[in-house]
């Protein structure tokens, strides 16, 4: 409160003997007769005085003590001893320019107390007020939109200052972080995310600061509600991968598990498809699988792998455009939830096919044209030892006697069986591979004029070089 606003203030009736500085503001209003006055002033007060030091002390003397304390006003109440405002007063308060008002006979000084406490309780309790009319104001619009961005745009009004939000690798709120202030929500209980201001936090007013204070903790508890839907559809996602690869699995309870999920609330569910994806960062992955598909995909970490569930060909198309650089991933053909286990097989041999190609690569079911290769990649661990076990005696004989039984044989078959090629490529007689043919057949008791056996031969030396037990 000013000066000029308490001699304006309605019911008091003061009148302004002498205007000085009353732009000033009032510390506080003191009713005082004692001499000298400065004793009891800090500065910035209104003093009121009924006169009682006069004639005693001189006006001169009296105002410049008030003035040398710092007073920024003097209020003169009139009683029924003086009841006419000393002349010298007007002059002392003139010669030093202190502001000097009239207190009419009928006013006590207590009214002009309490009408500058009143205005000062009003500018007291005005960021309170404003405090509780955010809440309110925050709280309403939580109702409406209880999202992040939602929180973000009513804090950022609040603050008068744009507030974005990092959290597990994704920006909220604003393009970019880059040239903002991080304000930490760790003493929110809340870790791996950060606020970021326009303005740094170490120049926020008191307002700011309890604006803050009240949207900060809506948003950590809507991150951590977050993490941890996140956490739930992170493990029913894994455990449908898991059922879909050991086959212990129904359509009726696939489709279940994709209502639970969120993908069962579209209508049509005949486009499911599997997308394997490979890369050294799976939580971008996992971001870009957010990003790019919603609600129509879900997604889970199997061992090095990021496995996704994916309704409708055009978003399985957009996800792989919006994979991460260097990503490689393998796509399983679409279709009902009866074949979703062979999206799967599909997708993730494609993918085994594109790491080999390089990173970058993504390889469709269209493009697995090779049935052999299929079993290779799928080849249950009893094939495996059964290609092992036709292949051990020939490895056995090349380990105790120096021979190249199972080179020549592996040359011999990749050549098509014709002699002069195979032994062109071993740089060895014809007689030579012709011995050495025989001897594989006498060791193994198969003949190499059988497509039968050629084909065992060549499916036991595949399944070898894809990683079979030991020979």
């Amino acid at each position: 409160m000013r000066v000029s606003e308490l001699l304006a203030a309605p019911g008091l009736s003061l009148t302004t003997v002498v205007a000085g500085t009353t732009d000033a503001p009032i510390e506080w209003v003191h009713a005082i007769d004692r001499y000298p006055a400065s004793e009891f002033m800090s500065g910035g007060e209104v003093a009121l005085t009924s006169g009682q030091w006069w004639p005693e002390v001189s006006a001169e003397d009296y105002v410049r003590d008030l003035v040398h304390a710092g007073v920024v006003a003097l209020g003169f109440g009139l009683t029924n001893t003086i009841t006419e405002l000393p002349s010298q007063l007007i002059t002392a308060c003139e010669g030093h320019e202190l502001t000097l008002f009239l207190v009419p006979i009928e006013v006590p000084f207590i009214r002009v107390i309490k009408t500058f406490v009143q205005a000062e309780r009003r500018t007291w309790e005005l960021p309170l007020r404003r405090h509780l009319d955010y809440y309110q104001t925050f709280v309403a619009a939580l109702r409406e939109d209880r999202s992040l961005s939602s929180m973000l745009t009513s804090l950022s009004t609040g603050l008068g200052s744009t507030i974005g939000l990092v959290a597990d690798h994704e920006v909220y709120g604003v393009a970019s972080t880059e040239g903002m202030h991080p304000i930490p929500l760790v003493s929110e209980g809340v870790i791996d995310a950060e606020l970021f201001s326009e303005l740094d936090l170490a120049t926020f007013s008191v307002e700011q600061q309890a604006v803050l204070s009240v949207g900060a903790p809506f948003i950590a508890l809507e991150i951590e509600r977050i993490r941890s839907v996140k956490r739930t559809v992170d493990s029913y996602t894994r455990e449908l991968f898991t059922w879909l690869r050991s086959d212990e699995h129904d359509p009726v309870s696939i489709v279940a598990r994709l209502d639970s999920l969120g993908i069962g609330a579209r209508s049509d569910l005949t486009d499911l498809a599997v997308i394997a994806v490979s890369h050294n960062d799976p939580d971008a992955v996992m971001l870009a699988v957010r990003r790019e598909s919603g609600s129509s995909a879900v997604a889970a970490r199997l061992d090095d792998v990021v496995l996704v569930c994916v309704a409708g060909e055009d978003v399985a198309d957009r996800l792989v455009a919006g994979l991460p650089r260097a990503a490689s991933a393998g796509r399983g053909n679409a279709g009902a939830a009866d074949r979703l286990r062979l999206s799967l097989i599909q997708a993730e041999h494609a993918l085994s096919l594109a790491r080999r190609a390089g990173g970058g690569t993504v390889i469709g079911a269209d493009d697995l044209n090779s049935p052999s290769t299929v079993m290779y990649s799928e080849a249950s661990e009893l094939i495996r030892e059964t290609g092992a076990a036709l292949l051990r005696p020939l490895r056995d004989y090349d380990e105790t006697r120096g021979g190249q039984l199972l080179r020549t044989l592996e040359v011999f078959l990749s050549s098509g069986g014709r002699l002069s090629v195979a032994a062109n490529e071993l740089y060895v007689h014809p007689n030579t591979l012709r011995h050495r043919i025989q001897l594989i057949q006498d060791i193994t008791g198969r003949s190499l004029d059988s497509t039968r056996d050629r084909t065992d031969f060549d499916l036991a030396l595949a399944l070898a070089a894809h990683g079979g037990p030991e020979l």
